[in-house]
């Protein structure tokens, strides 16, 4: 919730964004996905000459896996960009963990739909900044104060919370 400096009602407004961690992959890794496997789509503008052309949308067909990116200047950097976030995706789908699929030497078209959990419609946190400062940890039920460290990365008690949630539930 927040309290727009346009509206002199003092009416709030409800803010929602979402956030997806994905892991980085390291560069001594090296793999390709056969070109068969991807979808590869170039935005379009129309009607605006001034405008560059960057945006990139690249899908991963076996999966589904869509990765756009827009950030870079040119479409070839944006295409870059979105094929190693789509690396990283794959090599961290593996349900027995990232090094290990790599150590057994998983093959990207063993990774099925079905094995993609996504969490992209799950609420995990929610923060509270006016009219009072609170963050809320929807899976641990615990709760802070703390909410300028919170947004600034220490998420360590709430990874602790998680950890000793899941021993004494497993």
């Amino acid at each position: 919730m927040r309290i727009s400096p346009l509206h002199g009602n003092g009416k709030g407004h409800t803010c929602l964004a979402s956030v997806e961690v994905s892991p980085i992959l390291d560069e001594s890794i090296d793999f390709e996905i056969p070109q068969k496997d991807l979808e590869i789509t170039y935005r379009r503008y129309q009607g605006n000459v001034n405008r560059t052309e960057t945006w990139v949308q690249v899908i991963h067909i076996p999966t589904g896996i869509a990765v756009i990116s827009n950030n870079e200047r040119s479409q070839m950097q944006n295409k870059e960009k979105a094929l190693a976030i789509l690396k990283s995706k794959l090599l961290a789908m593996s349900t027995t963990g990232y090094a290990y699929a790599l150590a057994q030497g998983v093959e990207l078209h063993e990774i099925q739909p079905r094995q993609i959990q996504s969490l992209s419609k799950k609420l995990i946190r929610e923060y509270i900044l006016h009219p009072y400062q609170k963050v809320k940890d929807l899976r641990t039920k615990l709760e802070t104060t703390a909410v300028t460290d919170v947004l600034e990365g220490e998420i360590d008690l709430f990874l602790k919370a998680s950890i000793q949630q899941q021993k004494t539930c497993g």
